[in-house]
């Protein structure tokens, strides 16, 4: 059995004109970024995005309590600077196509009781040749390709 429902004028020209303002904004909403298929993400550029470090050769980095991550931040002039997890550090790097080579690196001096992610990160920056990125993924290549250092591009907390 079938209601038939009768609403006023003004009722029902307000009912129609917000279902029709709602079915074009249905229309205009994209899909998200976990929708689209892998071939769809966008690289991040390497200047000016901030790159936390997850992992130093295929030891992921251990998670701390500290606010701010251990990171790299590529500028468009040739300076890179960053935090090793205790410490702050700065230089200057230069790409030519796939190669990547850091010059000039100098880091603060704080006292950091046992601090491993730090000497593994400088050691992975001194030893880097070569930079693949992919998607929001930095991976920082030795002389023979091997992965030394993966960075993720995130946002700043």
């Amino acid at each position: 059995m079938r209601a038939i429902v009768t609403l006023p004028g003004y009722v029902a020209t307000l009912y129609m004109t917000s279902l029709c303002a709602l079915l074009m904004l249905a229309g205009c909403v994209s899909s998200s970024v976990t929708d689209r298929p892998d071939s769809d993400v966008v690289a991040m550029p390497l200047t000016n995005t901030y790159w936390q470090l997850v992992s130093i050769g295929t030891e992921p980095v251990a998670a701390t309590d500290s606010e701010q991550k251990a990171h790299i931040l590529f500028l468009d002039d040739g300076r890179v600077s960053g935090f090793s997890g205790c410490n702050q550090y700065m230089g200057d790097y230069q790409v030519t196509g796939e190669n990547l080579l850091f010059d000039s690196m100098s880091s603060t001096r704080r006292a950091c009781p046992d601090n491993m992610t730090e000497q593994l990160l400088f050691a992975a920056l001194a030893k880097t040749v070569g930079v693949n990125l992919e998607g929001i993924e930095l991976r920082l290549l030795g002389e023979t390709g091997e992965e030394l250092a993966v960075f993720e591009a995130t946002r700043m907390k």
